[in-house]
């Protein structure tokens, strides 16, 4: 019998879908724009039908286009975007959905290699362009990374060392009470991951065109952003099984999965609303001291929590 666990990575990128039409949504209300339409008037039921459906039609439109290898470009330019959905796919297969995932006793470290291993991709792929614009795209992603990984890193060992195991199924559980510096670290790093703003520096189109992105398109381009799709779901999924899950099963445990899923993304999304860009300098300079405390605040309540307390 097929293990559900198989079934992960399809349901990441169908509610990845549903996520970045959100965060879409949230943007325009906040912006006072219309947005998209979802329900509508019987007589208009012929236009705009399906704009929730919009992330997946712009994968699919990028599939169907030319796709323009730059002369300037090495191999790594292709294998770049393929090795980083991998990752995204496998990173789906460590994190519960609904409870259900691999189970193993070290599955924190290796989903922390597979996230890893993503963004590294990414930025082999988008450097190999030679490209200046990609170039400082990449620049300014290792930056963030290496100011971000460490605080990313304590928040999850926090619960971690409270649990005294490494298996994500084993930590499951409504943790935002028994760690809440954990819960703000982490939930501080996921932001950084997925560039919301004011974290979206590697990517600013009105410095660097679309940083480590600007070479591509076509279906390079619709597999990174597919992989951008797959690690939205991913990260938020994983704070809600770390700190906001509430243990179940059946179809209460999706019902639990699934609220949890869309109070994170509509957090997110009106944190990207609502927030101007930092220069990566401001960016470095705030995680290297407001995170990265939160995450030592958070190991030492564990530390408290499970030998004192």
């Amino acid at each position: 019998m097929i293990d559900a666990a198989w079934l992960n990575p399809v349901i990441a990128f169908s509610i990845g879908i549903l996520l970045s039409f959100k965060l879409r949504k949230i943007s325009a209300r906040v912006q006072s724009r219309r947005g998209p339409l979802i329900w509508l008037p019987d007589r208009w039921h012929d236009i705009n039908r399906s704009k929730v459906l919009q992330p997946l039609y712009d994968i699919i439109k990028l599939f169907s286009k030319q796709t323009i290898i730059p002369s300037t470009a090495t191999p790594f330019f292709i294998a770049g975007p393929i090795l980083a959905l991998m990752c995204a796919v496998l990173a789906t297969l460590f994190v519960p959905v609904a409870g259900i995932s691999f189970d193993y006793s070290f599955s924190l470290v290796v989903l922390f290699y597979l996230l890893m291993g993503e963004i590294l991709f990414i930025i082999m792929g988008g450097i190999s362009s030679a490209s200046l614009f990609s170039a400082i795209g990449g620049v300014r992603e290792i930056d963030l990374m290496l100011a971000n990984e460490i605080p990313f890193i304590l928040g999850t060992f926090a619960l971690a060392i409270t649990f005294d195991t490494l298996s994500i199924q084993q930590m499951m559980g409504f943790n935002i009470l028994i760690n809440p510096f954990a819960a703000l670290a982490v939930l501080l790093s996921i932001i950084v991951k997925l560039h919301i703003k004011p974290f979206d520096i590697p990517e600013a189109d009105t410095e660097i065109v679309n940083g480590l992105t600007t070479e591509y398109g076509g279906k390079l381009l619709g597999v990174l952003e597919t992989a951008r799709i797959i690690m939205v779901f991913v990260l938020i999924a994983l704070f809600v099984d770390l700190f906001l899950w509430i243990p179940s099963s059946g179809a209460l445990a999706w019902v639990i999965f699934l609220a949890g899923v869309i109070a994170t993304g509509v957090l997110i999304g009106f944190m990207n609303s609502l927030f101007a860009r930092f220069r990566i300098d401001q960016a470095t300079r705030w995680l290297f001291k407001i995170p990265l405390l939160v995450s030592v605040l958070a190991i030492g309540w564990a530390v408290l929590w499970r030998y004192v307390l």
